[in-house]
């Protein structure tokens, strides 16, 4: 899918608003933003074990932790598929689903349930088994580009001038370095090989120097978009691209004519079902292994 300057230019191109002020790039990104946000939500709701959506998360406990904290990209915090369990190390470990319980089960169930943005396991680890989170991520944020980064001095990013994009501070409080596709690269990887996203924060921009948090991710090149979890391409299929952009004309020709603007009747139902089909069918194999009671958990 294009980037987001493209979208934006060909919408305005259409309705013959490339030259008016009042119909700027940061207002069509707040539109998209919302076109973007209605219609993950639809497509969520159709199918939310789509590849698109479903991301495994594992983690080794460690003894005695009983809380670890969820993946900064989860949908939400009712947005588990499932947790399991491994009591094996190695390539050939075999994971077992785990019993979902409540929390007044805490201390005397086994099993998981989810508090705040957290996963909380019970009773307390005993021993550093392996667990495998499955879960539906949300997809970045649609970003426009604010600059490209030039040099890197301690905390200290340089954009280039020529890139520049001027009161960053007042769009968010967090950047997200990406490449010229929109790949996210403010990322690490841990000691299970999981891809975790390092939210940086923008302390303060002076005429293009960012100081930021962290420089993870940074490097002379890329791009700088703006907010914690975002992205200068918008992750949804390439098939969802023309129907994006006539919904920002729609929004653009709406703004011209009323400032009272219904997203979530912005798609005709002929458009959404072409949409959700899509996402209708899905490979992902249902059929999982029973619940484990296994009480190997404990020493």
């Amino acid at each position: 899918m294009n980037r987001l300057e493209i979208i934006i230019k060909n919408a305005k191109r259409s309705t013959n608003t490339l030259e008016i002020d009042a119909v700027s790039d940061l207002l069509c990104q707040d539109y998209l933003t919302r076109i973007h946000s209605h219609l993950e939500d639809a497509l969520f709701l159709v199918n939310d074990e789509n590849d698109l959506f479903l991301k495994d998360y594992t983690f080794n406990l460690i003894r005695g932790q009983d809380e670890y904290d969820l993946p900064i990209d989860i949908y939400a915090k009712s947005s588990i598929d499932n947790v399991a369990v491994s009591f094996l190390n190695g390539l050939s470990q075999t994971f077992l689903p785990l019993k979902k319980v409540s929390r007044k089960q805490r201390g005397f169930t086994f099993g998981y349930f989810i508090q705040e943005k957290q996963v909380v396991f019970t009773p307390k680890p005993q021993s550093p088994l392996n667990i495998k989170l499955t879960y539906q991520r949300k997809l970045p944020s649609p970003s426009l580009r604010v600059g490209k980064i030039d040099t890197i001095v301690g905390n200290i990013i340089n954009i280039d001038p020529a890139s520049y994009v001027s009161g960053l501070t007042d769009y968010s409080d967090f950047v997200c370095f990406v490449d010229k596709d929109g790949k996210i690269l403010n990322t690490s990887t841990d000691a299970a090989l999981n891809t975790v996203y390092v939210p940086i924060s923008l302390i303060e921009d002076v005429s293009g120097a960012l100081n930021v948090s962290a420089t993870t991710g940074a490097v002379p090149g890329a791009y700088v978009v703006s907010g914690k979890y975002a992205s200068s391409h918008m992750q949804l299929p390439d098939e969802c691209e023309k129907y994006l952009t006539m919904a920002l004309e729609r929004m653009i020709s709406y703004r011209q004519s009323s400032v009272d603007i219904n997203v979530s009747s912005i798609f005709t139902k002929e458009e959404l079902d072409i949409i959700k089909e899509v996402f209708a069918d899905n490979s992902y194999d249902d059929a999982k292994p029973p619940v484990t009671e296994w009480q190997e958990w404990l020493p």
